[in-house]
């Protein structure tokens, strides 16, 4: 796709690398969009823009408004994910669901603001490796790229876990690695069909969710109003001192934010968007708002409902369903297992997989990848090569979580890893680039949005990262041993170029 920039009056100006302090060049209109910014070490990049960010023949439709983002993260992130994990959360939190996910949405929010500044400088479907490779370097840029990897490489295999966990629930003689293949299944057929059929699919999907929610909360008030004796409406379910334990909320932090980490999916549609510069940031903004008062607002309820968890003891894993049948009767359960298992297990792992499937076909365009992953299939706008290897790594993956125990609360704690890693290096790369490189530091807007906000982004994010357990920990510090032996091998002795621009 070529994409015109409308270019007038006096052309932008960029610092040359070395140039004196406060010194311009001018550049040409036939590459005004083209800008060298120093990175760390003197060397000049070139930072990508609207206007050539798809000169390599990349295929990508600009098709997608604010809306269409907002509704593909919203079935990314899923608005009723909560009810999958609600009983691990509620355990970890002694009580307190509802205060881990907030906090989990102030760690998101940060993550928004950066991203927001990150895809005004580097429009690009790479996102987070892309900033950190031209802010930090190629090797930082290659991790970050990595870790994302780790998130989305996980995720799909764990929808489909969390979905057949919840049809288990309801068919407890049905083997769960059999509802596993059975969505992978599903799954495989779809999302190769292509995006716009995705869309399609999930916008039906969404509408569903909403409903399910709906019901849930309608039938939840009803039943505390109706048995004031056990249930009972009170901000304690939202913070109690006496409740309140630093090391387990954190703990329950690290899986809530499993709701959460979805949006970064929108910087991934950047160059299919008809507004790549504000549309992403702005269509992160809302839906972060939107999933934080739908999480909290489902939490709270459940709360109230069973403010002790007795319905769940023993089963945390099926805890939400638990709740749902005691508010509304074994239909509301039944419910609400068949629609987190089709959002998860269906609706969710296709968006997930288009998602990873651009950013491995831009880090395969880049070098870093196998170059087979960076063909575009023209019939279905997505790189059909990159979808059919995350398919077969997902069969892969569902049969090793299966087969060595690790359960669905540690797997979602593994892909977390490499979401908040990552979160933490995006707001690093902000205050590097725009307060350090740029020097933009006038006036109270830049202290906060290029220093105070993406400092407590990455302080919060790195804080929960620490919390997500120990086999969490030792699976990424292994994975990213991989791929620093993966860079060197492909940079040392195959001599390969790396361009994560």
């Amino acid at each position: 796709m070529t994409t015109q920039v409308k270019t007038t009056g006096t052309p932008p100006k960029a610092p040359t690398a070395g140039a004196p302090k406060g010194a311009t060049v001018a550049t040409d209109p036939s590459t005004a969009a083209r800008l060298s910014m120093p990175e760390n070490n003197g060397a000049t990049v070139t930072k990508p823009t609207v206007a050539t960010q798809q000169k390599s023949g990349d295929s990508f439709k600009a098709t997608l408004t604010v809306k269409d983002m907002v509704v593909w993260g919203l079935i990314c992130m899923v608005p009723i994910s909560p009810m999958a994990v609600y009983g691990g959360v509620f355990t970890d939190s002694n009580g307190l669901p509802s205060l881990a996910f907030l906090i989990g949405f102030v760690a998101v929010l940060f993550s928004v603001f950066s991203f927001g500044i990150m895809i005004q400088h580097f429009p690009s479907s790479g996102s987070i490796f892309t900033y950190v490779s031209h802010i930090f370097g190629k090797m930082p840029g290659f991790i970050a790229g990595w870790l994302m990897l780790l998130q989305y490489l996980v995720s799909p295999a764990l929808v489909y876990l969390i979905a057949a966990i919840a049809i288990h629930s309801l068919f407890p003689s049905v083997p769960i690695l059999a509802l596993c293949f059975g969505f992978l299944a599903i799954v495989a057929i779809v999302s190769l069909i292509g995006m716009k059929t995705a869309m399609m699919v999930n916008k039906i999907a969404l509408v569903a969710q909403m409903v399910i929610l709906a019901l849930f909360v309608v039938f939840g008030i009803i039943f505390v109003v109706q048995h004031p004796e056990t249930a009972n409406f009170s901000p304690a379910h939202i913070f109690d001192p006496s409740k309140f334990e630093l090391g387990g909320t954190m703990s329950a932090v690290s899986l809530a934010v499993l709701s959460y980490v979805g949006f970064g999916a929108i910087a991934t549609l950047t160059q299919e968007a008809k507004d790549p510069q504000h549309g992403p940031s702005r269509a992160m903004m809302v839906m972060a708002i939107m999933l934080c008062v739908l999480y909290v607002l489902q939490c709270f309820i459940a709360t109230c409902v069973d403010p002790t968890g007795a319905a769940f003891a023993g089963n945390t894993d099926n805890g939400f369903y638990l709740v749902a049948k005691m508010a509304g009767g074994p239909w509301l359960m039944i419910l609400c297992a068949v629609g987190v298992a089709l959002a998860q297990g269906v609706f969710t792992a296709i968006a997930q997989q288009n998602s990873i499937a651009f950013v491995m076909f831009t880090m395969a365009k880049g070098g870093s990848l196998p170059k087979f992953m960076a063909k575009m299939n023209k019939r279905t706008n997505s790189p059909l090569n990159a979808v059919i290897f995350i398919i077969a790594l997902s069969v892969v993956l569902t049969l090793l979580f299966h087969f060595s125990g690790i359960d669905m609360n540690t797997v979602a704690k593994i892909s977390n890893f490499g979401a908040l890693s990552t979160y933490t290096l995006l707001n690093l790369a902000v205050i590097m680039y725009c307060w350090v490189q740029l020097k933009q530091r006038k006036g109270a807007k830049n202290v906060f949005m290029h220093l105070i906000f993406p400092a407590l982004g990455a302080a919060v994010c790195f804080a929960i990262m620490l919390s997500v357990g120990d086999v969490a920990l030792t699976v990424g510090a292994i994975f990213i041993l991989i791929g620093l032996a993966y860079y060197l091998v492909l940079t040392k002795l195959l001599h390969r170029e790396i361009n994560l621009g």
